[in-house]
C-alpha cells in the first residue's frame, strides 16, 4: 500500500522541521541524513523520496527556519501595541532573552548559523543574506526609519549578542550581554514608552 500525497507532504514537513531544528542546534555540517530521518520517524531509505540530496534538504530546512522566524517577527510586531510596547522593543525582546539563548533549535537561524555561514556553500549564504535584509527591513519599519545602516547595526547587535551569550560559560555574563545589547538597541527607538 502506497502513501497518499497528504501523507507524503506530512512526512516531508516533519523532516523539514526536524532538519531545521537540528541545523540550528548543531550546525549545518553536523546534519546527518540518517539521524534526521530517524528523528522525524522515517527510514533513511525514504529520504530520496522527499529530497534529491543532503544539500537540497539543508537549503529547504534553512528556508523553513527563516520562514518560521519571519512569521514570529510579524506576529511579535503586530501584537506589540496590545502589550504596550513599541515594535522595536517587541522585536528586541523576542531575540534578546535567555530562552532564545538556551534553545537555538527553536530560535533564529541567523543567530544560530552566523558564525559558520562563512564556510557554507553559496546557496546557504544567499538564504542568510536575504534574511538579513528582511530582518533589517522589518526593524527599519519598526522604528519608522529609512536608515538601512541603522537597521543593519541593530541586526548585527542582536545577532552578535546572541552569539556571545551562547559562547560564554558564565550565566551572569550572558545575562549582562543580553541586557546591555537590549539597552543599546533601544537607544534607537524613537517611540520608546
Amino acid at each position: 500500500m502506497g502513501y497518499s500525497q497528504a501523507q507524503k507532504a506530512e512526512s516531508r514537513q516533519r523532516v523539514l522541521e526536524t532538519a531545521s531544528r537540528q541545523i540550528r542546534e548543531h550546525g549545518i555540517e553536523a546534519l546527518g541524513v540518517a539521524d534526521c530521518m530517524r528523528s522525524a520517524g522515517l527510514t533513511h531509505g525514504a529520504f530520496y523520496g522527499h529530497f534529491s540530496s543532503r544539500d537540497a534538504l539543508i537549503l529547504e530546512a534553512l528556508e523553513h527556519a527563516v520562514s518560521q522566524s519571519e512569521k514570529r517577527m510579524a506576529s511579535v510586531t503586530a501584537g506589540s501595541g496590545k502589550r504596550g510596547q513599541t515594535p522595536l522593543r517587541s522585536i528586541a525582546e523576542a531575540f534578546l532573552n535567555e530562552r532564545h539563548v538556551k534553545n537555538p533549535g527553536n530560535g533564529c537561524a541567523l543567530c544560530a548559523l552566523a558564525g559558520e555561514a562563512r564556510h557554507a556553500n553559496p546557496d546557504v549564504r544567499e538564504q542568510l543574506t536575504k534574511y538579513v535584509r528582511q530582518l533589517a527591513s522589518r526593524i527599519a519599519q519598526a522604528v519608522s526609519s529609512d536608515s538601512e545602516e541603522m537597521a543593519l547595526g541593530i541586526v548585527a547587535t542582536i545577532v552578535g549578542a546572541i552569539t556571545l551569550a551562547r559562547a560564554v560559560d558564565d550565566d551572569k555574563l550572558a545575562k549582562s550581554i543580553l541586557g546591555a545589547s537590549l539597552a543599546l538597541v533601544m537607544t534607537h527607538d524613537g517611540g520608546a514608552q
